[in-house]
């Protein structure tokens, strides 16, 4: 019996640590078991094509939002050229509505519900053995003529039981730039209503001593980047410290990404996070709404206060990279109420802002509470709010509007002075309506329905702040000019930023660096190196703000910014007075 597990992720640099776990807890010298993991841009006939070659008697899909609508396309397509194959659906998006799944879908024979490790291997075992399947917990399948639920199957309480996906040196290649994903527990300890770790009530950890083999293991190995997929990693703050500590005392530069509750963070923890060096933790941490109202209307239990304390202090006291998310779309978030959670929560400076739309997930109290709220959703995954009895599309599409403009600006972080500069100083605190501005100049210039390369990104928002404001425009564009430069090493600045360079700047460059005593000064790293190998390492540009505070100065002053091969952003930048 040849078996496959596969699935689509969104990205490429995705990977699906589902497969990875069912891979490893069904494997059996009983039958023939491989995954295959494509993406939702790759070609669907290059998909279907794939899988037939495979010849698999068993084809296991695992369903998300993502990607529901391919896989349904799929399992329709493959089964009319392999017309016995046994295809089984598992994971959130046919969890808890199985038997309309397969009303909907006859090429469907059976639908793992809820965690699948367990069922997986059951349902193998008796299709293997061509035992009956009614048994088996957790499982929806079709059989003479009727749809059978069996009984729901408990949560797996010891998580060690899962052999490790991450213990064969060989299997790693295929993570090669790909982010890992890992758990050290499941469930969630809070009952929000939109999300469907809400659903699992019980919260299990694997051991300490298993995750860290496998940490120690996966660092060991180089692994760029590993993602905690637990929904609140710091829930037991003692085990979450260890851990932490733990990744920090081994060598090696991975980089680790944890969702977290700020508002339950220690004066010891912050104190810890403030020791751990640049580029090594990634903090997402979900706000969601400032609305005390909107808190308690979707059961998260929160102390909103204490929440922003501890994220200004992270921002404020720590290297740690944070990102926060924000949800429009919750009961009681009208347009005012939103603008209000923004402002709030862009006063942070966290470095991503992730401005979210509340889906209606399947299995989620929120989904049966539509008609209190008078939700309209879209009928297909990902199922995005489009309206409720407090927010209108019209404004709805605005905030889609924000959001685009957002990723496109603030979430790269290469616009940090200019940003800063227009939502404190022009817009004197209100962000949110600076971004409501943009939006509306973007979307009077037809901007969005084209796509911009990296300078006329920088060309838009000076050309927008100079018909707005243009008493602040000379010192708006010595800000962006500086965001510009140190975003990559320039060839010429976009059009509409002017520059102050002296008619013979690249004489005053050559006179500076064939100086030794000023390359011994700013740029010792550079002493053994010719002038033309400085030159090449190096931009000059005559600005018009003290890099000190960032103050508008009358007399442009030389800045000098340092570039290195392989590297974005510029290793060293220095002015001269």
């Amino acid at each position: 019996m040849k078996v496959v597990l596969t699935t689509l992720n969104a990205k490429y640099s995705h990977s699906s640590l589902a497969l990875a776990y069912l891979s490893t807890y069904c494997q059996d010298e009983r039958w023939q078991l491989q995954t295959r993991e494509y993406t939702i841009n790759d070609s669907h006939l290059n998909i279907l094509t794939s899988l037939y070659e495979l010849q698999a008697d068993v084809l296991c899909f695992s369903c998300y939002i993502w990607n529901i609508d391919m896989i349904q396309r799929l399992i329709s397509d493959i089964k009319k050229v392999q017309p016995h194959i046994f295809i089984i659906l598992g994971g959130p998006e046919v969890s808890y509505d199985a038997a309309d799944v397969i009303k909907d879908n006859p090429a469907v024979d059976l639908i793992i519900r809820g965690e699948g490790e367990q069922s997986l291997l059951e349902v193998l075992e008796a299709l293997y053995y061509h035992n009956p399947l009614e048994p088996i917990p957790g499982i929806t399948f079709y059989c003479n003529n009727r749809i059978i639920n069996t009984v729901d199957r408990l949560p797996l309480t010891n998580l060690d039981s899962i052999p490790s996906p991450y213990e064969n040196p060989d299997q790693l290649h295929y993570y090669n730039n790909r982010i890992i994903y890992y758990e050290t527990s499941r469930g969630c300890p809070h009952n929000c209503s939109y999300c469907i770790s809400s659903t699992i009530h019980s919260l299990r950890y694997f051991s300490l001593e298993r995750v860290k083999q496998d940490l120690a293991f996966l660092i060991g190995q180089g692994v760029r980047q590993i993602k905690f997929v637990d929904r609140t990693f710091n829930a037991n703050e003692d085990r979450a410290r260890e851990i932490m500590q733990y990744v920090l005392s081994l060598p090696g530069e991975t980089r680790f990404h944890f969702e977290i509750g700020a508002a339950s963070l220690t004066p010891d923890m912050l104190a810890f996070l403030a020791q751990v060096a640049a580029d090594r933790f990634d903090f997402e941490i979900g706000i969601q709404s400032t609305c005390e109202k909107t808190l308690q209307s979707i059961n998260r239990k929160v102390n909103i206060e204490k929440l922003m304390h501890n994220i200004r202090r992270l921002q404020q006291e720590t290297k740690i990279h944070l990102h926060v998310d924000l949800i429009a779309g919750l009961p009681y978030g009208n347009y005012e109420q939103f603008q209000i959670s923004f402002n709030e929560v862009y006063s942070l400076k966290a470095d991503v802002i992730q401005l979210g739309f509340l889906k209606m997930l399947k299995g989620t109290l929120i989904r049966e509470q539509e008609s209190l709220y008078n939700y309209q959703y879209q009928d297909k995954a990902p199922y995005q709010v489009l309206a409720n009895k407090f927010i209108n599309f019209t404004e709805m599409s605005w905030l889609l509007r924000i959001e685009e403009l957002l990723d496109r600006y603030y979430n790269q972080g290469d616009y940090t002075c200019s940003l800063n500069y227009l939502a404190s100083i022009i817009y004197s605190g209100n962000a949110f309506q600076f971004w409501e501005d943009f939006a509306l100049y973007w979307q009077e210039g037809n901007l969005f329905s084209r796509s911009h390369r990296r300078e006329t990104a920088y060309t838009i928002i000076s050309n927008f702040v100079r018909a707005i404001n243009p008493q602040r425009f000379p010192v708006f564009q010595e800000m962006l000019k500086f965001d510009y430069l140190n975003s990559g090493r320039p060839t010429v600045l976009p059009e509409g930023i002017y520059s102050h360079n002296p008619a013979d700047d690249r004489e005053r460059l050559y006179d500076f660096i064939k100086d030794r005593r000023f390359v011994q000064q700013y740029l010792p790293e550079f002493i053994e190196l010719s002038p033309g190998e400085i030159r090449r390492r190096l931009y000059l540009e005559w600005m018009q703000i003290n890099l000190g505070d960032f103050k508008y100065i009358n007399q442009p002053r030389p800045v000098f910014f340092v570039y290195e091969a392989g590297r974005k952003r510029p290793i060293k930048i220095f002015q001269l007075d």
